[in-house]
């Protein structure tokens, strides 16, 4: 699957209407250069100039009318029409007129913008009967300033040819990944380098998913530091495929399991997107997960998705009515606000889950994942895990521009309860837990060891009450 593919999947780090959510979504782009350094791509399919001009239009005008800030953020945006309009106009391809457009969108400097190419996500009834993308059951993550598996599915292509946490990957297919992280590295202490590293992350997961039955070439060193070359064989992606408006199908996949240690438990819930069809899967686990000392609700890796959700999963753990978030656009505002859970999945009364909640986050923890880890961890009622998230959570949409390309667009800003501001800045968490290649290679994750231990730690007598909030940790070690 070519990067333009991957960056309109990645792209949907989903979004709906303000009405009831929020999204993520991959950014255009680092801040743009001037226009003199980013010439425009001409290969591709041609497009009209008329064509050109009423996509460039429409883009410029959509933003202009509904960005929750009449002044932009301090940015001319009537000057970045003028200055790139003349461009889109002599675009002569379809890729050179997207150079155009993301340019103007990079202009904004903040997440949620994006452009997706049409032939990603076609019209409704073109996707209704697509093929679900592929993967090889792995996620990549930066560990010790290298790529490394951070995960493995063990039904997955990957773990049958023998991958394990801690590899290395060098390669895939042609792409050196050791050429981009020097890039990267050059961006560490600068405002640009977590928008940057969350690109990098998202680039190299996505370039290891294809159509289902494709191949894949990796080059990785193994725990014993031997290069190892493998072809690896994409199969369908687990889950339950969903679409929402002209974004590409997603699949939505949650599982939730015990750790058990001596004779308590604690219960896990990992899942990869914020959609509707989670909503009962979580419902039935927060049921079968009840009677654990405490809870980890594991959001590393889930891009977001809508952002209405957060107020039902979180009333699981609220025993009163508890504001997590505000959404502000040009026209009005939206409260997310939880009520508590008194009923379970069966229709039975029960009482909110009142035990310690942890919540882990990494870089590719993004959009709503970050609204209900801020406002949770903002009203006292979870302690957080891991790394700092990807600082993107803004409301979006999304709509088809005449060329049939879809532009996502951000229509409101986003504050949680004390009024901080998660865009640009992210979930800092309570308990900072580093990812490093030996714990991976010992079979450890130590942010979820880290959540493990401070749930089981907690007096019993404290476990059956909301806790206070918690006051920042020194990184585990």
């Amino acid at each position: 699957m070519g990067i333009a593919r991957h960056a309109g999947r990645r792209a949907l780090w989903v979004c709906v209407s303000l009405s009831v959510a929020a999204c993520g979504s991959k950014p255009s782009t680092v801040p743009a250069p001037p226009a003199a350094a980013a010439p425009a791509a001409e290969e591709g399919p041609a497009i009209a100039r008329e064509l050109a001009l009423a996509t460039f239009d429409s883009a410029w005008s959509r933003i202009a009318n509904t960005h929750y800030d009449t002044t932009f953020r301090g940015v001319d945006w009537a000057g970045v029409r003028d200055e790139l309009r003349p461009r889109a106009a002599s675009s002569r391809t379809v890729d050179a007129l997207r150079d155009v457009v993301r340019e103007m969108l990079g202009r904004l400097g903040e997440s949620h913008y994006a452009l997706i190419p049409g032939e990603v996500s076609p019209p409704s009834e073109q996707r209704a009967s697509a093929e679900n993308d592929g993967d090889v059951g792995v996620e990549l993550r930066l560990a010790d300033g290298e790529v490394v598996v951070a995960r493995v599915d063990p039904g997955g292509p990957a773990a049958a040819a023998g991958v394990g946490p801690g590899w290395v990957v060098e390669a895939i297919d042609d792409r050196n990944l050791g050429e981009r992280l020097t890039r990267l590295r050059a961006l560490e202490g600068s405002g640009e380098y977590r928008l940057a590293l969350t690109q990098f992350l998202w680039f190299a997961n996505g370039v290891l998913e294809g159509p289902p039955g494709s191949t894949v070439r990796v080059v990785a060193r193994d725990r014993q530091d031997q290069t190892r070359e493998l072809a690896l064989g994409r199969r369908t992606r687990p889950g339950q495929p969903v679409r929402l408006g002209n974004l590409p199908t997603m699949v939505a996949d949650l599982s939730h399991r015990r750790v058990t240690v001596g004779e308590q438990c604690v219960g896990v819930i990992q899942f990869n997107i914020w959609m509707a069809p989670i909503a009962s899967a979580f419902d039935r686990a927060i049921d079968e997960l009840r009677d654990c000392a405490g809870i980890v609700i594991d959001l590393r890796g889930n891009p977001g998705g809508v952002a209405g959700m957060v107020m039902g999963v979180a009333g699981h753990f609220l025993t009163e009515r508890t504001p997590l978030g505000l959404l502000k656009s040009r026209s009005g505002e939206l409260r997310l606000v939880a009520n508590p859970r008194t009923v379970n999945s069966s229709g039975e009364r029960v009482a909110p889950f009142a035990r310690p909640l942890a919540l882990l986050v990494d870089p590719l923890s993004v959009s709503t994942s970050e609204i209900f880890a801020a406002g949770m961890q903002a009203a006292g009622r979870a302690r957080v895990f891991g790394q700092t998230s990807a600082g993107q959570a803004l409301p979006a949409m999304a709509v088809r521009l005449p060329n049939e390309d879809v532009l996502m667009h951000v229509i409101a800003d986003m504050t949680v309860p004390n009024g901080g501001r998660v865009e640009g800045v992210g979930v800092k968490p309570d308990v900072p837990v580093p990812l490093k290649r030996v714990d991976l290679l010992e079979g450890r994750d130590a942010v979820l060891q880290a959540a493990v231990e401070w749930i089981l730690a907690a007096p019993a007598s404290t476990r059956d009450r909301i806790p206070e909030p918690n006051s920042r940790e020194e990184p585990h070690r």
